[in-house]
């Protein structure tokens, strides 16, 4: 009888795919020269105008009208009135700080269990996004900036016991601006009102969760299910009167470190700035 393999243990993702990882990160010596290539290209007439009248050539094929969406359900009427508010907000009030109620609301409508695990049928707690065979390879890290409740600190979002766990307390903001600025290039852009945010929200990938089952097609299942997260974060926002907007430009190894990430398969993928 073959002996059974135990593929929580093996190697599940390649040289070439760590390789491709690596050559994706951002380094503080990267930061202002990707800075300037974002900005020359929004900043350009000619860009932004290709980029907005961008569409897909087919050449001749039958055409046929979608009909109007006047007569909607009340929870799809809902979901259209989100879907219009959503956007990325750049600035936020400080005076006007998100409590830890918000907060509260905030992550439980962007990301929460919405079912139980089933023993007869071997289903993992289900969540209110979609995961490749259930695998939820995303966590959601907190970074506290102004929320008054909380110490300013890194936690961890726990799901399944609904609680927000201190992972490294900032010693005082003198030391959490330096980690924002190290970790976020907060001092080197201008493009978010980083200093009054109320709080980061940090999207870490426990890579080796998705690709024990899926070798290096759950790479793709973690980029995918991040940025349903986000987009939860985003109806959450507008849904809650909060301002927010994703992050992509910030420097990868130390924003991992900050969040206690060690191994090559931990990354992270995306943050978020969160306020009023």
């Amino acid at each position: 009888m073959a002996k059974t393999r135990n593929l929580l243990f093996e190697p599940c993702i390649s040289d070439i795919s760590y390789d491709f990882l690596e050559q994706s990160k951002l380094y503080s010596y990267q930061a202002k020269e990707y800075s300037e290539r974002l900005h020359a290209v929004m900043s350009s007439d000619y860009f932004m105008r290709n980029i907005s009248q961008h569409s897909i050539e087919l050449g001749f094929c039958d055409e046929y009208d979608l009909l109007k969406n006047d007569q909607l359900p009340p929870l799809a009427q809902a979901l259209n009135q989100l879907n219009h508010l959503r956007s990325s907000q750049r600035n936020y009030d400080l005076e006007d700080k998100i409590t830890l109620q918000d907060l509260s609301h905030f992550l439980h409508l962007s990301y929460s269990i919405t079912q139980g695990f089933d023993p007869s049928l071997l289903i993992p707690p289900r969540r209110n996004i979609a995961s490749g065979g259930g695998l939820y390879p995303i966590d959601v890290y907190v970074i506290n900036q102004h929320i008054p409740e909380l110490p300013l600190g890194v936690f961890i979002y726990d799901l399944f016991t609904y609680k927000l766990k201190l992972i490294y307390a900032f010693k005082d903001r003198d030391e959490l601006n330096k980690a924002l600025n190290k970790t976020l290039f907060a001092e080197q852009k201008n493009d978010i009102d980083y200093t009054n945010a109320s709080a980061f929200m940090v999207l870490g990938a426990e890579l080796e969760r998705s690709c024990f089952k899926y070798l290096d097609r759950g790479i793709r299942w973690a980029m995918l299910e991040a940025g349903e997260i986000v987009q939860a974060m985003y109806l959450a926002g507008a849904s809650l009167d909060m301002s927010n907007c994703a992050i992509g430009g910030f420097n990868d190894e130390a924003l991992a470190q900050l969040i206690t990430y060690q191994n090559p398969s931990q990354i992270t993928l995306l943050a978020l700035a969160l306020g009023k």
